[in-house]
């Protein structure tokens, strides 16, 4: 199915990055046409992208805006990094990609390994809500930090949320501090909202005030948390297997990465937010135990996951007893 073809009741998939990011750009394209029933729509903003890099990704049918100029966005941080303009984007989509219903943002080191995770999106998203994965949660020990004062004489304690350190590096007054420092973050790496829903707006505005103090690299989540929790906006919010970040597990049966707690549902979208070293380099790996407690080295990159976990199945396979290896699925 074409772009064209999905009109103006079709959902259209968005990322966006620099020409760093292009080959994770390419990984994410692949894993959802390889996990998606259909051919969605899918749109990129191009936040220093080369000229050889926009022709390919048009090439395959997909859409490339810049965002740039728009409204309020900081000259000097985007003129040493230009890769801002992703972040500050995400927040126009319903302007930069008009023409479709609903909207969903998938950071660029993000893959997806399975689409019902697209689907929960985009059904939480129907009625009009922002669907959105919170932070905390079982794979958070410390879901907000507490930095103690005086030894923690008297109980004094300062709040080192993720609200509240960049609500206050953007001057937001107390009384907002005091109701979004205590609250989860909302992960803005993932979410769908429908083109005509007002938290567009909401954010925006909030994005206008942030920018004019606070970190342009985080402006987008503290503004999404404000158009909720200040303006009382719908949110819907997902599991974590809709935006999946750390601890990992590895079923070699299916070849398949899984939540670490149990009952290891199957991840959706696989998140590589805290793996620096793996998202500029493919061949880097990390730990990834099994559903029996073994071990491997695996790396969590889109394609060379899939071939690491196949080959680590094969070789389960091999030293399985033979009664056992009909058992054995391989994906």
């Amino acid at each position: 199915m074409t772009q064209s073809q999905h009109g103006d009741d079709g959902p259209i998939l968005v990322t966006g990055g620099d020409s760093v990011y292009f080959p994770m750009i390419e990984e994410l394209h692949q894993s959802i046409r390889a996990a998606s029933p259909e051919s969605p729509a899918l749109g990129v903003i191009d936040a220093g992208l080369t000229a050889p890099q926009v022709w390919q990704l048009r090439h395959d049918g997909v859409t490339v805006v810049q965002p740039r100029p728009l409204p309020h966005f900081p000259v000097a941080p985007l003129r040493k990094r230009p890769a801002l303009a992703a972040n500050l984007g995400k927040l126009w989509l319903d302007r930069l990609f008009p023409g479709y219903r609903t909207l969903v943002w998938l950071d660029g080191d993000t893959w997806v390994q399975d689409y019902a995770a697209i689907e929960l999106l985009l059904g939480a998203a129907r009625n009009g809500a922002l669907a959105i994965v919170p932070g905390g949660g079982r794979f958070w020990p410390r879901p907000i930090d507490v930095r103690w004062l005086l030894g923690g004489l008297w109980g004094l304690a300062q709040v080192r949320s993720f609200n509240f350190k960049n609500g206050k590096h953007a001057d937001l007054p107390l009384r907002i501090l005091r109701d979004i420092g205590p609250r989860p973050l909302l992960n803005a790496g993932v979410f769908a909202l429908r083109a005509d829903a007002p938290h567009w707006e909401a954010m925006r505005r909030w994005q206008q005030h942030i920018l004019r103090r606070g970190r342009p690299f985080t402006s987008d989540q503290i503004a999404m948390a404000l158009a909720v929790h200040e303006d009382a906006l719908p949110v819907e919010l997902l599991p974590d297997t809709c935006n999946y970040i750390t601890a990992w597990r590895v079923d070699p049966r299916s070849a398949s990465l899984r939540e670490y707690f149990y009952p290891y549902p199957r991840i959706g979208i696989v998140h590589l937010a805290g793996q620096k070293a793996m998202r500029f380099d493919p061949a880097a790996t990390v730990e990834v135990p099994d559903l029996a407690g073994g071990v491997h080295q695996l790396s969590l990159r889109y394609g060379h996951f899939q071939r690491m976990a196949a080959a680590l199945a094969a070789e389960l396979v091999h030293q399985a007893d033979p009664a056992r290896v009909q058992d054995t699925v391989l994906s």
